[in-house]
């Protein structure tokens, strides 16, 4: 980090702004528009100032563009990118897309934030070092293996015991030739004991079912000759289609959980999916009691999970993919493992 005070002396440079400041100016939704004249001139004397990252008939795109700002007696950058659309700009910043159109005359503080930059583009031309300098690591990007951010970890002798019990158990299961509401919930309700341990005690399968699962059950606790296969199959094929919700058996407000899809025409056996890596040790003992159970099923995701519960997956540092931290400059513990991206510097004209 650069002190402000350097930035002064040597740059003749001090920004208006602080980080707090941006962050309260930005908009409350992820996307919003503005249209403002003066910014929208801005922008295009900034965006003359550099060659296109990307460029198509359709658009160009500026994606390392620096905003300067102070925080705390400090000088810091914060990437800014741009991308010019049907004669709108839409600016990337700090997880906010803002699309700036032509119209009102009014000088606001994204206008001002854009002429300082500017401003300080000058001089990150002729020094282009200022930006690893400038840029803070809770707003660089890089990535480190889940071994160092997980607290409790699969050993990796667990992890190939269990593929080799899963791929013996897929080499000689049977195929099934369809099952009743009543083999559904009981199937689900291995997993949920499996899964939940004490937590079930005293519920039938029915309400397991309904105590974890998406309550979307689209008819299928309607079905009522439980034990018949066909009535079961009836149901599937003319009275499911409301998207995966039925079998979503452990509901998440994010992506979606764990399903347990029945099987079907083509398909002959349960299917068992992790979209949400929070329920990565429940989905493995769903896995372990399935196999004991001897039930015909596939887990696709299986090898992946066993990877992120052994610390060999990835995850992405400040930025969002499937397993993402945000990086927290009070706790230092992983640090060092962390291997950060290197900040892309734009092609100055």
């Amino acid at each position: 980090m650069i002190k402000l005070k350097a930035i002064k002396e040597k740059y003749n440079f001090e920004p208006k702004y602080t980080f707090s400041e941006l962050q309260q100016n930005l908009p409350q939704r992820f996307e919003s528009k503005i249209q403002d004249s003066i910014l929208y001139k801005a922008l295009e004397t900034l965006a003359v100032m550099a060659y296109p990252t990307e460029t198509n008939k359709f658009e160009k795109r500026w994606n390392d563009f620096y905003l300067p700002f102070k925080r705390k007696g400090y000088f810091m950058l914060v990437p800014l990118s741009i991308i010019l659309y049907e004669k709108k700009f839409f600016l990337s910043i700090h997880n906010s897309l803002i699309e700036v159109s032509k119209n009102n005359e009014e000088r606001g503080f994204l206008g001002d934030l854009i002429e300082q930059t500017i401003k300080f583009s000058r001089t990150l031309k002729k020094n282009p070092g200022l930006v690893i300098e400038a840029l803070p690591y809770d707003i660089r990007t890089g990535r480190v293996l889940g071994k160092y951010v997980l607290e409790r970890l699969l050993s990796a002798g667990e992890k190939e015991k269990i593929l080799k019990l899963y791929r013996e158990h897929i080499e000689k299961q049977s195929r099934s030739d369809g099952v009743s509401l009543d083999n559904y919930l009981n199937t689900a309700a291995i997993c949920y004991k499996a899964a939940f341990g004490s937590k079930v005690k005293g519920l039938t399968a029915e309400q397991m079912y309904r105590k974890w699962a998406d309550d979307r059950d689209c008819g299928m606790l309607k079905i009522k000759n439980r034990t018949s296969k066909k009535a079961f199959k009836k149901w599937l094929d003319s009275e499911s289609h409301c998207g995966c919700h039925p079998f979503e058996i452990v509901f998440s407000w994010l992506n979606h959980g764990i399903h347990l899809y029945p099987p079907y025409t083509g398909k002959e056996f349960f299917t068992l999916r992790l979209s949400n890596y929070m329920y990565a040790s429940p989905f493995l003992e769903m896995v372990r009691a399935l196999i004991i159970s001897n039930l015909p099923f596939e887990a696709y995701e299986l090898e992946k999970v066993l990877d992120y519960l052994t610390g060999n997956s990835y995850f992405t540092v400040n930025s969002y993919s499937e397993h993402n931290i945000l990086y927290d400059p009070g706790n230092r513990k992983f640090f060092k493992h962390i291997e950060w991206d290197e900040p892309n510097i734009l092609k100055w004209k």
